[in-house]
């Protein structure tokens, strides 16, 4: 690929993601652990910081540290050396596939009355259905 192809690559990219609601503001709300993030078009996310990979260990003081990056497109937090991007957040990627997974396993596991109520219901009517071939 020449430069000129290059460029006209990159410069397609940069208007599809100029389309997209970009950060305005991001600040962190060590009460509820959640970042939250102002978007372009005036809505507003709140995430919890342990849903994204890089911050979910992070102290508060290293959290409240955070620089709005490449035209709003991502969130730099200079104290961790961790850049998380609003578009991924924005479409509930809060990381790598691993990470997604391992959050997912720790929401299946979780263990309250009415999951086991309901497993007792299913399991009186003969249990999980067999998958179809």
């Amino acid at each position: 690929m020449n430069t000129h192809e290059e460029w006209r690559l990159a410069r397609e990219r940069g208007a599809e993601t100029a389309k997209r609601p970009a950060a305005r503001t991001a600040c962190y709300k060590p009460r509820t652990k959640r970042l939250e993030i102002t978007l372009t078009n005036g809505i507003s996310l709140l995430v919890p910081i342990a849903y994204i990979e890089g911050l979910h260990e992070a102290v508060a003081a290293d959290l409240r540290q955070i620089e709005i990056f490449g035209l709003g497109s991502a969130l730099l937090f200079p104290a961790l050396d961790e850049v998380v991007s609003v578009h991924a957040l924005i479409d509930g990627v809060f990381g790598s596939k691993a990470w997604m997974r391992d959050i997912g396993r720790v929401g299946g596991s979780a263990k309250s009355e009415a999951k086991a109520t309901a497993a007792r219901e299913n399991g009186k009517k003969g249990g999980r259905p067999r998958k179809a071939a």
